[in-house]
């Protein structure tokens, strides 16, 4: 569940989106999906994913353990690494679409409005196996009180990432990991700045600083998760309704140029421009290219296997300081010939035992409430090294108690909205324009796009 992965969605979901409009939803099944369980033979589903190598064997572990258990029940597993809605668009068109598929919310929600994803909400109430109050908030995708459209099978939140070693070496202290103590946003911009170092040594607080030649910068962050931005300081970019545009409002513009000021202002994080230079997170805290990682749970797996010497805190705070849940979706396509078994594959897929190599090696989290409160299940997945001492109250107790769902989850129309504020936004991290400028001359071709949000309510 990786950022480049959501940035690469939101650019081409709009074409796929429109491009299937013509597309109808009562579409022949799967070409594998072969004969009736009733009679006692074997049914075959196709399940598309994306992901790494590491993502890919564990998932490949979970289908076999399935099978195993289901001996009626097979899976095609088909790997999709690139370009994954434009191929799983293309299967839709040609009658082949799978019978469960992971998929990005966005596209999983646009899809859905056409009718191409199936709403498991008959399945979901006659099955006494599972309940919606069993699962952490946000984990159940609804498009209106009656419709469930898919479950997410891993949470991931975000937190504060750091190599222990520039902290050591700056003589500061450690961030920290409890909500209640978190930096203040003065507070973390002085940090960031004492942990930004020039190639001659000077930090960002000391006079002849040399912005220009920065050897470790103190933060580092993806612009492309600015939304979870908004959260730290209680406001949306649209209303709750979402039929009106917050875009102006002076919360929204200051979060944003506060966020803008980190690279324009301090110089303590890399411009885009400058991003494109460094090595990937795990490596650029392992070299000491960026002293602390503002980025989502995941990149634990990268951290664990570059060996660092890491840690992670909770985020500093404007208003408060609200981590984001932000987890894709696994929906059932409205084709599939065989509900009854994809749904059970689904459940598994979903329940974190279907996929504990991947949550214990720190790239996913579990969606189940059980698997945060029970102290004996805690123990059993949250282990190194792909979960740091900080783990447990920093990103776990923050996903339970203090977090909220990222708008994919809600706004209708999210990715032509997105794709309107993206590229203005651009301008503001680059320091071309202000946040003020950017978003005041967007805000007349956001609110044309305001269809509302979809509700369990």
């Amino acid at each position: 569940m990786k950022i480049k992965k959501i940035v690469v969605s939101i650019l081409s979901a709009v074409f796929i989106t429109s491009t299937l409009v013509g597309c109808g939803s009562n579409t022949t099944s799967t070409e594998s999906s072969t004969s009736n369980n009733s009679n006692g033979e074997v049914v075959t589903l196709t399940y598309t994913t994306w992901g790494s190598p590491e993502e890919l064997k564990a998932q490949t572990n979970a289908v076999k353990e399935f099978e195993k258990n289901n001996p009626n029940i097979k899976v095609k597993l088909q790997h999709i690494p690139t370009d994954y809605d434009t191929k799983l668009a293309t299967m839709i068109a040609g009658n082949t679409a799978p019978d469960v598929s992971l998929m990005y919310k966005t596209t999983a929600l646009a899809w859905a409005d056409q009718g191409k994803i199936r709403n498991i909400s008959p399945l979901l109430e006659k099955d006494s196996e599972i309940s919606e109050d069993t699962y952490i908030d946000g984990s159940f995708i609804h498009t209106d009180k009656d419709t469930i459209i898919g479950i997410t099978p891993c949470q991931e939140v975000f937190g504060l990432y750091y190599n222990i070693d520039a902290f050591k070496e700056a003589g500061i202290e450690l961030p920290p990991t409890k909500a209640e103590d978190a930096w203040t946003w003065d507070e973390f911009i002085k940090i960031c700045e004492k942990l930004t170092i020039d190639q001659n040594g000077k930090n960002a607080t000391e006079d002849g600083f040399d912005p220009n030649n920065i050897k470790q910068y103190g933060m580092n962050m993806p612009t492309s998760i600015w939304q979870t931005f908004l959260n730290l300081n209680d406001v949306k970019y649209v209303s709750d309704d979402g039929m009106k545009s917050n875009l102006t409002d002076p919360t929204v513009i200051d979060t944003i140029q506060k966020l803008a000021d980190l690279s324009v202002k301090y110089h303590v994080a890399p411009s885009p421009a400058q991003s494109k230079t460094l090595p990937a997170p795990a490596i650029a805290l392992q070299s000491k290219k960026i002293a602390m990682d503002w980025d989502g749970q995941w990149v634990q797996i990268d951290l664990a296997n570059a060996k660092v010497n890491y840690d992670v805190g909770v985020l500093p705070k404007m208003k408060n300081n609200k981590t984001t849940l932000f987890g894709e979706v696994m929906c059932m396509f409205d084709s599939t010939k065989h509900p009854e078994e994809a749904w059970k594959f689904l459940k598994w897929m979903t329940s974190g035992e279907g996929t504990k190599d991947l949550i214990t090696s720190g790239l996913w989290m579990p969606t189940v409430k059980s698997w945060y409160t029970d102290p004996e299940i805690i123990e059993s997945w949250v282990v190194k090294p792909g979960h740091p001492d900080g783990y447990k109250e920093a990103i776990l107790d923050q996903a339970m108690n203090n977090s909220v769902p990222d708008s994919g989850y809600y706004i209708k129309n999210s990715v032509k909205i997105a794709s309107i504020i993206s590229p203005a936004l651009d301008q503001v991290w680059s320091g071309d324009k202000t946040a003020e400028e950017a978003l005041k001359e967007i805000e007349p071709k956001v609110v044309p796009e305001l269809k509302g949000v979809y509700t369990n309510k």
